[in-house]
This record gives structure tokens, C-alpha cells and sequence, in this order.
């Protein structure tokens, strides 16, 4: 089922200052979000109307035989099989800051507005897992129009062990003119990951959030609660 999040659209100029402001009453809540793969992912099929369906074909995966003697046993699995992790906004990673202390002097501010996810089989007990983040920036009372960037990390972590697999940051930038928020967008390229079941939400969480970020209002406005399954 597709899991779909409002995009968060800041009024310019008049209302700036009570964005911001609201921007300091975040708490230490993560919070989550999902997007419409079509707005991320080229190759989606508008006829698929899940989530976690992909492009690819159904291949085969491995799946391990209940009796050691045996031979693991391989099934077909298609990409609207597997359950892909939701994805979570890190605690104060939903909005980056950038100007002085108080509302007035804020030049810019950068703002995560909606994300997705897709998983795909990519053989014999693997899958390909693609992550996309978009947002946009605003004009701060003391800023003006131009051309910024920002530093926008995206996380894959294995829950078992805490772990990251996959980690890195990418250096988003949005123009705008001073009236009209700037949008970014990014799309990781596709992570592989060792898919011992098809419960890849059981098995890794998927974080992004900006670098040195300071909170900002949920995307969603709620706590997020992360559903977890079994099998």
C-alpha cells in the first residue's frame, strides 16, 4: 500500500517569520514519512498501485531449507513481495538553519517535504532498496534571493547490531528568488542488501535527516510509529 505524506509548503514573505518561529517548538520526536514512488522513480509502473513495486522482473531468491540436509529452496519473488523499511526524518534533521540566533536575522532555511522508497529483488537473497528525499528552501527576513546548499545525510542501518550499511551525504541545492521556495530532490542509487526474508522492515531502518540540522515541524505531525511484522 502506497504510503503517502502531504508535502510541507511554506507561505513566503508574510508568513516566514511564523514558520520559523514555529521551527523552535520541535521536540526530540523522529519522525516519518512516506511519498509516492511516481514522484521519485522514473521506471514506476502507474498501473502498480504498491508501494514496493519495481521495474524488475520476478527472479528467483534463496530461501534457506528447514532441514540442513536439504538444498535451500528458491522461489520467485516479485518487488510488490517485499515489505520495504519505512523511511524516518532523524531527530532535528527535518530543517537546517542558516543565519543568526533570532527570527529576524535567519537568512535561509532548508525543509525536508516528503521522501520514498522502493525495493526490488536483485537475485538470490538480495535486494536493491532506492531512497528519495525532497524538500525545498525558504527566504529568512534577513536573506535574499540566490542559489543554496546544504548537507543532507541518508542512513541504512542493520537494527540487529546497530549498524550502518549504508551512509552517506549528499550536498543538495535549491535556487530561489526570493517569493517562490526553491525544491531540491535527491535518489540514492540502488543500495543492495542481503534479504534473508522478505520482511526488509524487520531487518533495517532507513534514516535521513539534514547535517546540523534544528528540527523543524513533522512532516506528518505525529510522533512516528514504526510498524513492524513478522514472517
Amino acid at each position: 500500500m502506497i504510503v503517502r505524506a502531504t508535502l510541507v509548503r511554506i507561505a513566503l514573505v508574510s508568513s516566514a517569520l511564523t514558520f520559523l518561529t514555529g521551527c523552535d517548538t520541535v521536540g526530540g520526536a523522529v519522525s516519518s514519512v512516506g511519498g509516492s514512488v511516481n514522484d521519485f522513480f522514473s521506471h514506476q509502473d502507474p498501473n502498480v498501485s504498491t508501494l514496493n513495486a519495481g521495474a524488475n522482473p520476478r527472479p528467483v531468491a534463496g530461501k534457506p531449507a528447514t532441514n540442513p540436509s536439504e538444498k535451500p529452496k528458491v522461489l520467485p519473488v516479485a518487488s510488490q513481495d517485499i515489505n520495504c523499511p519505512d523511511v524516518e526524518i532523524a531527530d532535528t534533521g527535518a530543517a537546517l538553519r542558516v543565519g543568526g540566533p533570532d527570527n529576524q536575522s535567519v537568512r535561509y532555511q532548508f525543509n525536508i517535504g516528503d521522501t520514498a522508497r522502493e525495493c526490488d529483488p536483485a537475485g538470490a537473497s538480495q535486494a536493491s532498496l532506492r531512497i528519495g528525499v525532497k524538500g525545498e528552501v525558504v527566504i529568512g527576513p534577513a536573506g535574499s534571493p540566490g542559489t543554496f546548499s546544504a548537507p543532507l545525510k541518508i542512513t541504512v542501518t542493520r537494527d540487529s547490531d546497530k549498524t550502518d550499511v549504508f551512509s552517506q551525504t549528499y550536498q543538495v541545492s535549491a535556487t530561489t528568488d526570493g517569493v517562490t521556495a526553491g525544491a531540491f530532490r535527491v535518489v540514492t542509487d540502488p543500495i543492495t542488501l542481503p534479504m534473508t526474508t522478505l520482511q526488509l522492515a524487520d531487518i533495517y531502518s532507513v534514516t535521513v535527516g539534514f547535517e546540523g540540522g534544528t528540527g523543524g515541524p513533522s512532516p506528518t505531525g505525529h510522533k512516528n510509529r514504526k510498524k513492524k511484522t513478522t514472517g
